[in-house]
């Protein structure tokens, strides 16, 4: 056929379409936006893949026909779509012209294809064995012009993919599946490779390409636009924008544009230093002008990429957001934020100080906003890295934004922040300089001579805080006297507290300035601190003396100091740990014999607690209520007439000689016991006393 048959078959073919053919407009060359058609009667929008924005090109009443399988022709930058009314081919026009296309389409419809920009050719796909892969030449010269044919049969190619887009390079047909998989269609040798998955499923109804060759994939039922870059040995899914959602959805642009024109104010983004993703080249946080009507603050400004900063907020186009106190780790904060209209507001932090905006450092999701001033609060982690760091904002109507990313409309604003550490707090027992005495008789069950000097210990605690966690405990204390012949160990249980909670590593146990080699008691659930497992290893009498400063002439100098230094894991709340003074206790001695009571030594097994503490898991249960014990469910280690075989006094305390019993040192004490405590509330005072019967040196 010679060139001059071909140009006047051409001209034949172009008189038969629709005479609006003569009026119709093409698009740019190549357009940068892409171009989206919906809904069972097409409408045909614009859409930016950098922010999601879309407008509506087409008028009412442009078309009462449904269509798909949009595709833009370099060619002739017309946009082409299956026409589900006609059965055929519909050429769109930049001015609203729609000029139908006599193609013979084989009783075929087609909601896949794409035109390739290299040989002016249609290519459709429909899924099932009966079908495959189609090519319709759109040049007016060739032999085939308008006429359907199979490439790949279904047999060899069957996908489930809704929407699929030429490369702009290769010559190579990429589409993902509904489960996610990337695939490669190679139309010279009809064969196709799954590359991998991308790691998001849906229907893909809309399927475009940059000029960078960045796959863009828009989901049907959330709108959301992907990223994928088919370069990679392992291409994932980078969700890129939200742009809008519809059941029926198809999509097409001029593979050979950048996704934002160079040059060109698009969209707002933020400022922070790249690494928290500002930039487009990095998926930046961007947002489109929209009817510029959403912002923060006075007002916006809208670039073509980010003023990235490096130091500190060195733009000073945000001015939506005011910080109303610094943020102090642990503790609540309030931020001031305007809005010019009513939006959903997003916030993120970086409370490690790794440069970048993580899923766990969102502190404020979709919060609804009007038009005004908002006040807001946040709280720094416990754990948050100390120094500079940032945070970012994001208004827009769009749901459910992430850090990075496009938005159709509204502002993105990010400002540097100092995270301070917060003042820690530390809660003394009975007070910074003061002691508390813990006296003990330790004939339990038996009521023995009740002289309560067995063990004697002055002692201070200490909590440690930041905000609402508890960092450290401190112990620290002197055996005063020790008039026992048992072997005694001496303890406190830390209670709510787990031994988990405590980083063992860094805690510590000194005696007389020594460090021991362990601090918490193993194999115990609960944290116990064992100061030692036997004081008389560190007390001694002293000459013609029976016990260590019980008796006249006995008052040697103190013999033996215990400091330990207990610290928490991050986050431990301070609430979960019992009120002072903790729960202080002694237990016997392993491989020490004690009263006939027990047969035979019962080494921990056997205990002494404060009135009303609990004996711990250790202990065994049926040494209770034997002797002069008369502990219940209700109150522990007390006699029948309320008396306790331990006490915790709090100031330091001047306790009974040996062999005194304490009501005749402290003849108010009875009477304080018979009123459940609520009289002689001083009885321990010195004034008090009968001293010829109490201790003195």
């Amino acid at each position: 056929m010679t060139n001059m048959k071909r140009k006047i078959l051409g001209l034949v073919s172009l008189l038969s379409c629709t005479t609006s053919l003569t009026y119709a407009l093409p698009f740019e060359r190549c357009p940068g936006e892409a171009f989206l058609i919906q809904d069972r009667v097409a409408q045909l929008y614009s859409v930016d893949l950098a922010t999601g924005f879309s407008k509506p090109l087409s008028t009412p009443g442009w078309t009462s026909a449904k269509m798909n399988a949009l595709a833009f022709n370099l060619s002739d930058s017309y946009l082409y779509a299956y026409n589900y009314e006609t059965g055929s081919i519909s050429r769109l026009g930049a001015d609203n012209s729609v000029v139908e296309l006599n193609a013979n389409m084989q009783g075929l419809s087609f909601f896949v294809g794409d035109i390739s920009p290299t040989e002016n050719a249609y290519y459709f796909y429909r899924s099932g064995s009966d079908y495959g892969l189609y090519r319709l030449s759109l040049d007016s010269l060739s032999d085939n012009y308008l006429s359907l044919q199979k490439v790949i049969s279904g047999a060899a190619l069957n996908l489930k993919i809704y929407d699929m887009a030429f490369h702009p390079s290769n010559g190579m047909v990429y589409a993902v599946d509904n489960q996610g998989a990337l695939w490669k269609i190679d139309i010279s040798n009809n064969t196709a490779e799954k590359l991998g998955n991308t790691g998001e499923s849906g229907t893909f109804g809309a399927a475009y390409f940059d000029v960078d060759g960045n796959l863009y994939i828009s989901r049907n039922n959330d709108g959301l636009i992907f990223q994928i870059d088919v370069s990679q040995s392992t291409p994932k899914a980078v969700r890129f924008a939200s742009g809008p959602a519809s059941s029926n959805n198809d999509g097409a642009r001029c593979a050979l544009a950048p996704i934002v024109t160079s040059g060109i104010a698009i969209a707002d983004f933020g400022s922070a230093p790249d690494s928290y993703a500002s930039s487009l080249q990095n998926n930046g946080a961007r947002h489109a002008k929209g009817n510029g009507e959403l912002y923060l603050g006075a007002s916006i400004s809208y670039e073509a990429d980010a003023k990235l900063s490096e130091l500190g907020n060195a733009t000073t186009e945000n001015d939506g957001v005011a910080f109303l106190n610094t943020p102090l780790r642990g503790k609540s904060a309030l931020v001031s934020v305007e809005s010019s209209g009513a939006g959903l507001l997003s916030a993120w932090a970086d409370w490690n100080g790794d440069g970048n905006f993580s899923d766990d450092e969102q502190w404020l999701v979709d919060h609804p906003v009007a038009a005004g001033a908002a006040m807001l609060s946040y709280t720094a982690p416990t754990d948050a890295a100390i120094g500079e760091s940032w945070m970012r904002f994001r208004l827009s109507t769009t749901p459910g934004l992430t850090s990075q990313g496009g938005a159709p409309d509204g502002e993105a604003e990010d400002y540097a922040i100092e995270i301070a550490e917060q003042p820690a707090t530390t809660i003394f027992y009975p007070g910074e300089n003061d002691r508390a005495t813990l006296a003990f008789e330790d004939n339990w069950p038996l009521m023995g001579d009740y002289d309560m000097n067995d063990v004697v210990i002055q002692y201070r605690l200490a909590k440690r805080q930041l905000g609402d966690s508890l960092t450290h405990i401190e112990i620290e204390g002197e055996v005063v006297a020790h008039g026992a012949s048992y072997h005694n160990g001496f303890a406190f249980r830390l209670p709510g507290l787990n031994r988990d909670d405590v980083i063992e590593a860094l805690s510590h146990l000194s005696i007389n300035g020594l460090p021991q080699a362990s601090v918490m008691e193993p194999d115990q659930d609960d944290a116990i601190v064992i100061i030692a497992e036997d004081l008389h290893q560190y007390t001694t009498p002293g000459e013609n003396c029976r016990y260590y400063r019980t008796e006249p002439g006995c008052g040697s100098n103190i013999q033996m100091r215990f400091s330990a230094m207990i610290t928490l894991q991050t986050g431990v709340p301070s609430e979960r740990l019992g009120d002072f003074p903790f729960d202080p206790f002694l237990f016997a001695t392993p491989g020490y014999a004690r009263n006939y009571l027990f047969g035979e030594a019962p080494g921990r097994r056997f205990e002494i607690h404060l009135r009303g503490m609990a004996p711990t898991s250790a202990f065994q249960q049926n040494f209770l209520g034997r002797g002069d014990d008369a502990s219940n469910t209700n109150v522990y280690y007390v006699n029948q007439n309320n008396m306790p075989w331990a006490m915790n006094i709090p100031a330091k305390w001047d306790y009974p000689s040996e062999y005194m019993d304490i009501h005749y040192a402290y003849p108010k004490f009875h009477d304080h016991i018979r009123s459940s405590g609520k009289e002689h509330l001083d009885w321990y005072n010195r004034e008090n006393a009968n001293t010829k019967n109490i201790f003195n040196r």
